[in-house]
């Protein structure tokens, strides 16, 4: 597998990733406390599984060029990561508190 090729299954990837941190947190837009939590953590660690489990399958069964790979991976991921944390504190500062 060609280094752009490794560069943009990895980018896409981390797009997927992203992706699902933006409907997750869309989902748990209208929960409040421990709902919101569970929804948010339970949410990222899913992802989270999901993503290793597929990097561990293309480097276990693939041609993959790690480097690229990971580069493609890392940059999108954090991307991503980025994304969901402005979602979730735009949603926050949104949402009234409690007195």
């Amino acid at each position: 597998m060609t280094a752009i090729t490794s560069l943009l299954l990895g980018a896409a990837l981390g797009v997927a990733h992203g992706l699902a941190g933006l409907v997750i947190a869309r989902l748990a837009r209208g929960a409040s406390g421990n709902v919101l939590a569970t929804v948010i953590l339970g949410g990222t660690a899913l992802r989270m599984m999901m993503v290793l489990g597929v990097v561990a399958l293309l480097l276990l069964f693939s041609s993959v060029q790690i480097a690229s790979f990971i580069t493609g991976l890392g940059v999108t991921f954090v991307i991503g990561l980025i994304a969901e944390v402005f979602l979730l504190l735009r949603h926050s500062s949104a949402t009234p508190t409690r007195a």
